[in-house]
């Protein structure tokens, strides 16, 4: 899910450049375009016409909205654990399309638009706090977890397809017009846009800052660019990938994946070590993918022919330095556990297993610094705490006993 994931800080570990990817048991044909899952169990694909929903981890898919053939449908996300947004271009072809469901997914509803632009990613901060973009430049904002969308920017000069926030202020979106790439950034929240310089002779799919500081973008014949003071300098990065990369998705400053490809080739690769080398992770699936998401340590990837693939990577259990200085405490502990954040505000706390499961997840819409934490109905035994801040990301090993 891709909802102020800053940075990941290096609790990741690959036992080997091959993961074990599995493709998903069929239920349509159709490309898919976009897949984000709330949690482990529950998730949302969509593409062309239709959006569907599992609610065991991929297993099984039921459609949960069918359009008029007329229109598509780009991009889907969970805005909440009840609301979710899905984008794209209404049936005459006009105006952009915003789709909202209340239920978990269940029922979809159209929120009006009268903009002339296709809609094609979303990104949310917060429950209520989100954005897209979409053709002529356009980048919409909503303060209201997408009941209403009000216009930010737009010059009518390229088209944006990719946009990701790094807090609730800062920001970037990327796309462009040719074979021009064109990259946008915000540090107040939308209220301004401004053009990076960006030294890419090449049409921008996807953009993903791992941090403040360290961020890649990517799009037609596997070109791709990296930044490691925020924007100033960019550097080319060699994946040895002649398709076009479609989407991102970073853990850390290091650790991430790509995907894109063709009609009949798969192109899903990995880095360990902040793109200097990426490796072939494909399956034979012999489809492109359009999109990758991760909740906690498992990865999905969807594209053409209706493809799904689906991996966990592992957690390791070796101790790292993190982007934000976070005090967690008593450790070990056996009912109520403080975190203490003397210079960040808590956003969100994801509790994981040794195994890398997701076990629990809190979205905090405080300012608070300091919280608290039952783990009284946890067994004995390691745990990991992901701390996600306005600065950036901890991640503590925890020790339950008894």
């Amino acid at each position: 899910m891709k909802s102020l994931y800053l940075t990941f800080y290096c609790i990741i570990f690959l036992q080997s450049l091959q993961a074990q990817w599995i493709e998903l048991p069929s239920f349509t044909t159709k490309p898919l375009t976009s897949v984000d899952f709330k949690d482990e169990s529950m998730g949302l694909v969509c593409g062309h016409n239709q959006i569907w929903r599992t609610t065991n981890g991929g297993d099984d898919w039921t459609s949960v909205y069918t359009g008029n053939e007329a229109i598509s449908l780009e991009e889907v996300r969970w805005a909440s654990d009840q609301v979710a947004v899905a984008v794209g271009l209404a049936q005459d072809g006009s105006k952009g399309l915003i789709l909202r469901s209340t239920d978990s997914g269940q029922s979809w509803s159209q929120v009006n638009n009268t903009i002339s632009s296709i809609f094609t990613d979303i990104f949310f901060v917060s429950e209520n706090v989100g954005y897209l973009c979409g053709g002529n430049t356009r980048i919409l904002k909503t303060t209201n977890s997408g009941q209403s969308w009000t216009s930010q920017f737009n010059d009518n000069n390229s088209d944006l397809f990719s946009i990701h926030f790094i807090s609730e202020n800062e920001g970037y979106a990327a796309g462009g017009v040719g074979g021009t790439g064109r990259l946008l950034h915000t540090n107040n929240g939308g209220a301004t846009w401004v053009d990076v310089n960006l030294p890419a002779p090449f049409l921008l799919q996807s953009v993903f800052f791992a941090s403040q500081n360290v961020g890649y973008v990517a799009g037609v014949g596997g070109e791709m660019r990296k930044t490691v003071n925020g924007g100033t300098d960019w550097e080319d990065l060699s994946t040895a990938n002649s398709t076009n990369i479609l989407d991102l998705y970073f853990f850390d400053h290091t650790f991430g994946f790509l995907v894109g490809g063709t009609l009949t080739v798969t192109s899903l690769q990995k880095t360990v070590n902040g793109g200097g080398f990426w490796g072939n992770d494909a399956p034979n699936a012999g489809a492109g993918l359009f999109s990758i998401d991760f909740v906690g340590t498992t990865g999905y990837a969807a594209g053409v022919n209706g493809t799904v693939l689906k991996t966990v990577v592992t957690v390791s259990t070796e101790e790292v330095e993190d982007a934000v200085a976070a005090r967690v405490f008593p450790n070990p502990c056996s009912d109520v556990l403080t975190v203490e954040l003397p210079e960040a505000k808590l956003v969100r706390m994801e509790l994981l297993d040794v195994n890398g499961r997701l076990l629990r997840s809190n979205k905090m819409d405080s300012t608070a610094t300091t919280t608290t934490l039952d783990i009284s109905s946890l067994q004995p035994g390691f745990y990991f705490l992901k701390i996600s801040t306005n600065e950036g990301i901890a991640v503590r090993k925890l020790t339950v006993a008894r």
